[in-house]
């Protein structure tokens, strides 16, 4: 079932990284798509917007696993 196009934005927790290299990372390294800040900003703001219209909580708590893989460097 389609939830339709809900986005959010979150504030990354690589706070010494600059955000389109962690876009680039979980795109290539962990499978998951996000858009940098820098996209829609003139400036880095620590922050990504994701998709999650047609995600359920599995899939949410998925994001999450994958984001917190990363952040220990266990992934890729």
């Amino acid at each position: 079932m389609s939830g339709g196009g809900l986005f959010g934005w979150i504030r990354h927790p690589f706070a010494e990284r600059p955000t389109d290299e962690v876009v680039r990372d979980l795109i290539t390294r962990y499978d998951t798509l996000v858009i940098s800040d820098t996209a829609f900003l003139p400036d880095d703001r620590q922050m990504f917007r994701v998709s999650f219209g047609n995600v359920d909580q599995a899939g949410l708590a998925e994001f999450a696993e994958r984001l917190d893989l990363m952040a220990q460097g266990l992934l890729g």
